[in-house]
């Protein structure tokens, strides 16, 4: 199954819209904060539920990330809301950016019913938004990736597609988690996602999957 990896650039109207406040804040505009606002102008008639994929390796690249989302999470007044350990310097980020933290407490990545916990979290967030569309960021899932299992992570993310919250949910992965998984669990996590984003620097790449024969990829 190959991969075709894409780079994709953000075209001067998006930096000419942003104009002189974005620059002061020292904001980074990238292709998967633009991919999430086209799909959301494109369907702007009907109610969208996003679910991205992201992957990162390092705390400063999902943390330039986060900073480009909280801005346009408030140009686009999405109700911005997030989940996760409050160990997670992502999580602390978030919190000083004043994003509604709808973690409940106690937190136990290694408890046995997360399926029940993370279905809860759910809902209290879609109370809280109270019908308003929501850009979502939850690192749970990341977390029992690592302490737990890729495969546990991955029931909850096929749980959760079967219910859909309005808006944008990203949930993040660090590449070690997968890449120490099995073949089976990394595949099944890119399917249950809408796209796959690479974090790089400032920088992110996108990540396609095709299903291929081999006479494909000898011909090819």
């Amino acid at each position: 199954m190959p991969k075709d990896v894409l780079v994709r650039g953000v075209d001067e109207e998006i930096y000419s819209s942003l104009g002189v406040a974005a620059k002061e804040k020292g904001i980074s505009i990238n292709s998967l904060v633009k991919d999430a606002i086209d799909s959301w102008l494109s369907k702007k008639n009907d109610e969208i539920k996003i679910h991205h994929l992201i992957l990162y390796s390092d705390d400063k690249s999902i943390e330039s990330l986060l900073r480009s989302l909280d801005y346009f999470a408030k140009k686009s007044g999405w109700f911005k809301c997030h989940c996760g350990p409050s160990t997670s310097s992502s999580v602390k980020l978030l919190d000083e950016m004043k994003w509604y933290n709808g973690t409940i407490s106690p937190y136990d990545p290694n408890t046995k019913n997360l399926l029940t916990y993370c279905g809860n979290v759910m809902q209290g967030i879609a109370k809280k938004a109270n019908n308003q569309p929501v850009c979502c960021i939850d690192f749970v899932l990341g977390d029992i990736a690592n302490q737990k299992s890729l495969s546990q992570a991955v029931k909850i993310e096929h749980q959760y597609n079967k219910g859909r919250t309005g808006g944008l949910m990203f949930c993040p992965y660090k590449t070690p988690d997968l890449l120490s998984a099995g073949i089976d669990d990394m595949i099944e996590l890119f399917e249950e996602h809408d796209q796959i984003f690479i974090l790089k620097g400032d920088k992110v790449y996108k990540l396609h999957l095709t299903l291929e024969s081999t006479h494909k990829m000898i011909m090819s």
